[in-house]
């Protein structure tokens, strides 16, 4: 009977995981975990913050929680040297406690990040931080507050691995751009080759002012992450005017943004399908052992039913009580 229980009882217990997810976790749980994430359909919605230096990143974060992070800092040249993850819905503001493991667990990805890390270059990267934040209009989300890129990154294996993971298996990342550090660099521009903009990532033209906005220098950086491919129009570029120019303004800009934040759910659902239906694909050929057969079962119903994003999963009655034939 072993090979037609659900393996439902895997996650038995486990209140924050779908059978979806519970299902397609079993089917891997024996792979390298750090490589394929167990939890690509679960857990908080995980959008990056990315950019050049001192683009402002961590003020339109700040903007959007309404108040400072509490490890935040800003200033003219780049400030942010950590990988903050801050995860909201919490009942203070800081680092986040030892013994607080709901929020530690929304930021576990970090330490997966750094065992890929760890098994290519064979050292770490120390400059991690878990942040706690008390906002509620987030809950449900982390947030991920990227050291402004430069160029010397690409020769420190640690770092640009760290960051290319990070930004990898993060559910959405916005871009953050000024005329003022304008340049993309080609080795950042690599991480989005393959990447499509408003599916994976979108551009925020920060620090935007009518009167000077060069759409046309921005599209030339554009092409670097684009191929060349699309243009960007004022019209429907993302913009955040200067903080502190016009508080009106900038807070309509920021209000946008959260609706814009906000609405990527169904987006990450989508991706997080697709993502974990690429992975059984890769990984089905190399299922072994005594539950091989029960797992291939299970993987080809993720693949051909569950995880298509344009047909509605198959309900089957036997699966809800715990039958998986």
């Amino acid at each position: 009977l072993v090979p037609f229980i659900s393996p439902i009882a895997y996650c038995f217990g486990d209140n924050d995981i779908s059978p979806l997810c519970c299902r397609y976790n079993y089917v891997i749980e024996d792979f390298d975990t750090q490589s394929v994430s167990t939890n690509f359909c679960s857990g908080n919605v995980r959008i990056a913050f990315t950019g050049s230096w001192s683009t402002g990143k961590t003020t339109i974060i700040n903007a959007l929680l309404g108040h400072n992070y509490s490890t935040s800092q800003i200033a003219p040249a780049p400030t942010t040297d950590n990988f903050v993850c801050l995860t909201m819905g919490a009942p203070y503001l800081g680092p986040v406690r030892s013994d607080d493991y709901e929020s530690r667990q929304h930021c576990e990805m970090m330490g997966h990040l750094n065992d890929v890390t760890h098994k290519v270059c064979e050292k770490t990267m120390p400059n991690v931080l878990d942040v706690a934040d008390t906002n509620v209009n987030f809950q449900g989300f982390a947030f991920f507050d990227m050291p402004g890129w430069q160029a010397e990154y690409a020769q420190d294996c640690a770092y640009k691995m760290f960051y290319q993971q990070l930004l990898e298996k993060v559910d959405f990342v916005y871009v953050v751009w000024d005329i003022s550090h304008g340049k993309i660099e080609d080795d950042f521009a690599e991480f989005f080759k393959g990447k499509a903009r408003g599916t994976n990532y979108e551009i925020i033209y920060n620090r935007f002012d009518a009167r000077t906005a060069d759409m046309g220098f921005l599209n030339q950086q554009y092409s670097k992450l684009s191929h060349g491919q699309e243009i960007l129009s004022e019209q429907y570029t993302i913009k955040v005017h200067e903080f502190g120019h016009d508080e009106n303004v900038f807070q309509n800009d920021i209000l946008h943004l959260q609706n814009k934040i906000q609405s990527v759910n169904q987006t990450v659902h989508d991706n997080r399908k697709k993502l974990m239906k690429e992975n059984l694909l890769k990984l089905r050929p190399q299922l072994t052992g005594l539950s091989s057969l029960r797992k291939l079962k299970i993987a080809n119903r993720l693949i051909q039913q569950d995880l298509n994003v344009h047909a509605e999963p198959r309900r089957s009655w036997m699966r809800q009580i715990g039958i998986e034939l």
